[in-house]
C-alpha cells in the first residue's frame, strides 16, 4: 500500500517563476546498495551532530522498515537517521516531528542537500502535536534524551497492529521507563541493546580509540 500524505507547509521546495514548484537538487551521490551514509556527508552546525554511521544502521536494523511503510520520526534532529529510512523506500514516507527550530532549519538544508521528495518536515513537540503527523503508521522511531511514558504511550495508540517501534535513549531513565512502559502495554518481542561506537583518531604518532555517547536501542512489537 503507497501513501499518500497530504502537502507539508515546512516542505520548502521553492518556486521555478512559472507557478510550479523548483525541482529538488541534484542529490548526494552514494551508488552502494548498503545503508550508511558518512557523517561527514551531512550538513551540522553547534550543538548538532548527525547519529553516527555505526548506530545509524543499527536502528534501521531494528526497525525493518518496509518498502512502502508509513513511518513517524519523533525527535528529528538532524535529519540523519529520517534521511537514512526515506531513501530505501521511495513508495513510502517518512514525516518527522522536531521542537527545536534551529533543528527543523538543518533538517531541511540536508532533505534537500539529498534530493529527498518522500521526507516531511513538521515543527511541534510531542505528545501534543502528534495528529500533525498521517493517522496510523507501521513504524515508530522515538528519539528521547529523558523519561518519556505519555510520549510512548502517544505514538502506542497511533502505531498500527504488528507495527513495529525503535526507541533510543542515552538515559537510564529513558531505558527504565520505555521497558517498564512496554510491559505495561503488552509489547511483543521486547529487545534490548546498548551500542558504543569506537573509532580510530591519530595525533601525531599516536593511534586511540574514542568512544561515542552510548545509546540505548528498545526495540519492541505491537
Amino acid at each position: 500500500m503507497t501513501h499518500s500524505p497530504p502537502a507539508d507547509p515546512l516542505r520548502l521546495t521553492g518556486s521555478s517563476g512559472s507557478g510550479l514548484p523548483a525541482p529538488l537538487p541534484s542529490p548526494y551521490g552514494w551508488d552502494f546498495v548498503t545503508p550508511g551514509l558518512p557523517d561527514a556527508a551531512f550538513e551540522d552546525a553547534p550543538g548538532f551532530s548527525p547519529t553516527p554511521m555505526e548506530l545509524r544502521v543499527m536502528l534501521l536494523a531494528h526497525l525493518r522498515p518496509r518498502a512502502d511503510s508509513l513511518v513517524w520520526d519523533v525527535g528529528g534532529g538532524t535529519g540523519a537517521l529520517a534521511l537514512e529510512i526515506a531513501r530505501l523506500m521511495p513508495a513510502g514516507a517518512v514525516h518527522t516531528l522536531e521542537r527545536d527550530p534551529e533543528a527543523i532549519e538543518l533538517l531541511e538544508r540536508n532533505r534537500l542537500r539529498f534530493g529527498i521528495g518522500n521526507l516531511h518536515i513538521h515543527a511541534g513537540r510531542a505528545p501534543d502535536d502528534l495528529p500533525q503527523l498521517p493517522p496510523h503508521p507501521d513504524r515508530v522511531l522515538l528519539e528521547v534524551g529523558r523519561p518519556l511514558g505519555d510520549v510512548l504511550r502517544a505514538v502506542w495508540d497511533a502505531l498500527q497492529e504488528r507495527g513495529r517501534l525503535v526507541i533510543s535513549t542515552t538515559s537510564l531513565e529513558g531505558l527504565v521507563d520505555a521497558t517498564d512502559t512496554l510491559g505495561q502495554l503488552g509489547a511483543h518481542d521486547v529487545q534490548v541493546v546498548q551500542a558504543t561506537v569506537h573509532r580510530m583518531q591519530r595525533r601525531g604518532s599516536q593511534a586511540k580509540l574514542a568512544a561515542a555517547e552510548p545509546l540505548f536501542v528498545i526495540a519492541a512489537e505491537r
